[in-house]
């Protein structure tokens, strides 16, 4: 019974450090992600980082049938792609109302998060790494009386309210914002440790690495929502395509 244990758990590891993900950032009406539907055999897993709603130019219906071409896809390839809940999403599913947020629909797009809300989580971990919004800090950890990141997205489902914006900062710049909020800067200055973190949520003119000590962070939205992110867990190696070209 104990070497039969071993070696599953053996074969468990292995699996898991074969890992090839691609990250989709911010989408904010972006179509760029389409682009990838057909190598979806290339990748492990495919993670949408949110933000599925509010642009500059705002542009109805299409900002919903696109937000409704990504449920499509997800339900069609539910082992693979992963859907993370974000601030646009907050603002909308918790009525926080932060920036870009459309009274004219309001009420659709928060009945299209409470009618796919089983389809979202908070927080996803594969080997080392963690992928989520804006990121888990280790002040957040500690204020959320979790002992361990695998309780977060449990925690959403029972008290959603707990993941709201909580201030003064109106950026979110503070080690007490949530995984919805939190900006670069206080993430990495009080991150939980022995993980690597990917996220989106803060545009950057290109997607970028930040090593501190021996973790990992990569940012990857940008201006025009535009770069799909490889990861290979395997290796740690990050690239960055450019989806317009």
């Amino acid at each position: 019974m104990t070497l039969t244990i071993f070696i599953l758990f053996e074969l468990r590891i292995i699996i898991n450090f074969l890992m090839k993900i691609a990250i989709i950032c911010d989408i904010h009406q972006s179509v760029f992600w389409r682009k990838i539907i057909d190598q979806k055999e290339n990748f492990d897993k495919i993670i949408f980082l949110g933000d599925e709603f509010d642009s500059w130019d705002n542009m109805w219906p299409l900002q919903m049938d696109n937000a409704l071409d990504i449920i499509e896809f997800k339900i069609e390839n539910p082992e693979k792609v992963d859907l993370c809940w974000s601030n646009h999403a907050a603002s909308y599913f918790l009525d926080e109302r932060c920036s870009g947020y459309q009274f004219e629909h309001a009420i659709d797009i928060k009945e299209f998060y409470l009618l796919n809300k089983t389809l979202f989580n908070v927080v996803y971990v594969y080997d080392n790494w963690i992928f989520s919004h804006g990121g888990i800090s280790a002040k957040w950890m500690k204020c959320s009386g979790l002992n361990d990141i695998s309780g977060i997205n449990q925690l959403f489902k029972e008290r959603p309210n707990f993941f709201r914006w909580i201030g003064p900062d109106g950026y979110g710049n503070n080690a007490n914002e949530g995984p919805l909020w939190i900006r670069p800067e206080a993430l990495i200055n009080n991150c939980v440790t022995e993980y690597n973190q990917v996220v989106g949520h803060s545009e950057n003119v290109q997607p970028k690495i930040i090593r501190k000590f021996k973790q990992i962070f990569v940012f990857c939205d940008t201006h025009d929502h535009n770069y799909l992110t490889v990861l290979d867990t395997k290796t740690n190696l990050v690239e960055f395509v450019n989806l317009k070209n």
